[in-house]
């Protein structure tokens, strides 16, 4: 049985993300206070629409990176594994880029709110959420969580000193946010690519490599990454269907000021990556530890979530307070199955994530439909712990089948 011997780091990645977290409070904070309620609204599906859709042009290649980084047991693998990743990761950034060009005489025509103007302005430069994507699963699966660490915290450090220096020249608008937001992210992917040793000498092995984790592995993956990516932000979608986006700022806003409660359950399974793909059973003290750590978030949030909504956002956010407790659970179960399913994703499982991934998707996209309509961002909440609570089940039904089948 496995002993925790990367709590330190995970404690680091921990720490890192909460950080993380307060400056995207804090950006938060600025965006709120100086954009309309109707700019917030439009920043908001901005970003949610990149991240919902760049994960189609990943084509498994990160995961499948990822995982053979993770089985590497020499540096001049490593090097020509990352180089070659690094090649396909700038390929799909292209075509990501193309595509965001087209989609912006679109988008107008099956949204209420209108971000087309936005597309137009920065198509080439929104595809750096791709990469930044991709540079964290190579970390990942390198081990190297101290710098994953940093790298997380880096691009909100340098936003939130843009967005101070654009309230103290008065050039606090929509299009400046979100260009600044854009820019950092770029800069600190730049930044961490340079500190790395690359190697061409053997790309068409890597190739190979590549090509056949992807086939068995990466492949499902990539279906799992985009039902997921759908999944995560679907709700926001329907809202921007069937609502407005002075209700998807309010949804926004908690959502987050609750999506924390799993910042620790992810920190703890990331660190673990490299040693779940070697190992076959998952320590219970790291079950516990999540478990306590959890309860004691929610119950923080139970007693904080509308003063920091009035207090350290706007009372004009009011609304938004309802929200704070169901989605709070939700986010607390969701916790729960990160170690099950980062587990199963470092063992190769990858139809099995694909196929959790499909069920979730398919109970998403009809509980949504019905319950957006009938009770609002509220309804949305309700979604999301059934969601959730799904997602655990499924996990760890697939977990205690693995392990069966080893005693067997």
């Amino acid at each position: 049985m496995q002993k925790i011997t990367q709590i330190r780091p995970a404690i680091v990645l921990y720490l890192a993300q909460v950080i993380n977290l307060l400056l995207g409070w804090g950006i938060t904070k600025l965006n709120v206070s100086f954009l309309s309620i109707e700019e917030f609204g439009q920043y908001s599906f901005f970003i949610t629409f990149i991240n919902s859709t760049f994960i189609l042009f990943t084509f498994g290649v990160f995961e499948a990176s990822s995982r053979l980084l993770a089985l590497s047991e020499s540096r001049e693998n490593t090097m020509n594994m990352l180089s070659a990743s690094l090649l396909l990761a700038l390929f799909s950034y292209v075509i990501f880029s193309g595509f965001l060009f087209i989609s912006q005489e679109f988008i107008r025509y099956f949204f209420s709110i209108d971000i087309s103007f936005l597309l137009k302005l920065y198509f080439p430069l929104a595809g750096v959420f791709l990469l930044y994507d991709f540079w964290q699963k190579i970390l990942r699966g390198t081990g190297k969580i101290i710098r994953l660490s940093w790298f997380l915290m880096t691009p909100r450090i340098l936003y939130f000193v843009f967005l101070l220096a654009l309230l103290y020249t008065h050039q606090f608008t929509l299009v400046n946010s979100t260009l600044f937001n854009l820019l950092s992210l770029g800069f600190v992917f730049l930044l961490y690519l340079s500190m790395e040793r690359l190697s061409f000498k053997q790309l068409a092995e890597s190739f190979r490599l590549l090509k056949r984790q992807v086939k068995d592995f990466g492949f499902h993956m990539y279906w799992a990454e985009l039902i997921h990516s759908l999944l995560y932000h679907i709700d926001k979608l329907f809202i921007g269907y069937f609502l407005n986006a002075e209700q998807l700022a309010y949804y926004s806003l908690a959502f987050t000021i609750t999506l924390p409660l799993s910042l620790f359950s992810t920190s703890l399974s990331t660190t673990l990556y490299k040693r779940f793909s070697q190992i076959n059973t998952i320590d219970r003290k790291v079950l516990r530890i999540n478990l306590i750590w959890v309860i004691f978030s929610l119950s923080l949030l139970i007693l904080l979530g509308p003063w920091i909504v009035t207090e350290l956002f706007s009372e004009n956010y009011r609304n938004s307070i309802p929200l704070l407790l169901p989605l709070g659970i939700a986010f607390s179960i969701s916790s729960q199955s990160k170690p099950f399913t980062f587990y199963l994703i470092a063992q190769g499982k990858g139809k099995v994530i694909r196929n959790i991934a499909f069920i979730l998707f398919l109970g998403s996209l009809l509980l949504n439909g019905i319950f957006i309509p009938t009770w609002g961002i509220l309804g949305a909440a309700y979604v999301r712990i059934i969601v959730f609570l799904i997602d655990l089940a499924l996990v760890y039904a697939y977990y205690w089948q693995s392990q069966q089948n080893l005693k067997g």
